[in-house]
């Protein structure tokens, strides 16, 4: 790789930007205004939109697994029942970057990712949609009350 440094200085704080031309989309680098950006998410761009899935319910919960993997959750979009208690449980999978972290800014809920697990309980008290996202709001997701 044919890789330049550039140090600037801002307000008294300096950085080190890696400008090239050699980059390519695979090596998860985004080009913009001639700077080398890594990018959390995924190197094949914006995450599709799954279909929604329903929790499946169990006495205790509603309850959903989701997998945070090259930039996207999956699923991505939820569905539950108002008054019932919901489980999201969240692996980490491969190339999660900024996606270490979820955020629910409507439960005021964020939480670290653990290498195992991570669970996320609450009960919902009205109908409506939840939005979750990374730590960054680059990955998105939804969960959509009924």
């Amino acid at each position: 790789m044919n890789a330049r440094f550039l140090t600037l200085t801002l307000g008294g704080l300096a950085a080190l930007a890696l400008v090239s031309s050699d980059l390519h989309a695979q090596d998860g680098m985004a080009m913009k205004d001639g700077m080398a950006m890594k990018s959390c998410c995924s190197p094949q761009g914006p995450q599709k939109k799954s279909a929604p899935v329903a929790a499946s319910q169990t006495k205790a919960a509603q309850k959903v697994t989701i997998t945070v993997a090259n930039g996207t959750y999956s699923p991505a979009s939820i569905t539950v029942k108002v008054g019932k208690p919901v489980e999201l449980t969240f692996l980490k999978g491969k190339n999660i970057g900024c996606g270490d972290t979820v955020v629910f800014p409507d439960l005021k809920i964020t939480k670290e990712l653990k290498a195992t697990k991570t669970v996320i309980a609450f009960t919902p008290k009205k109908a409506g949609k939840l939005a979750f996202t990374c730590s960054m709001g680059m990955y998105e997701g939804s969960v959509t009350v009924k």
